[in-house]
């Protein structure tokens, strides 16, 4: 099984919360990453970021 990728974003409050898991692989990620800061969750902060699901290891950030 290939290794997820949880797409998270930042809430008002700086909490990040899960937005989605994606497959490793950089489309995945970008898209994720994307649809994430579209979200209402992201609407304060506009900041998501992909974390290795499995390791905890900061993959990619994105800003809104």
């Amino acid at each position: 099984m290939a290794n997820m990728v949880r797409i998270e974003v930042q809430d008002q409050f700086g909490k990040w919360n899960k937005f989605t898991t994606v497959t490793n692989n950089p489309t995945s990620i970008k898209q994720g990453l994307e649809r994430g800061l579209k979200t209402q969750l992201a609407s304060k902060s506009k900041k998501a970021r992909a974390v290795d699901d499995k390791t905890g290891v900061l993959i990619d950030m994105a800003h809104g």
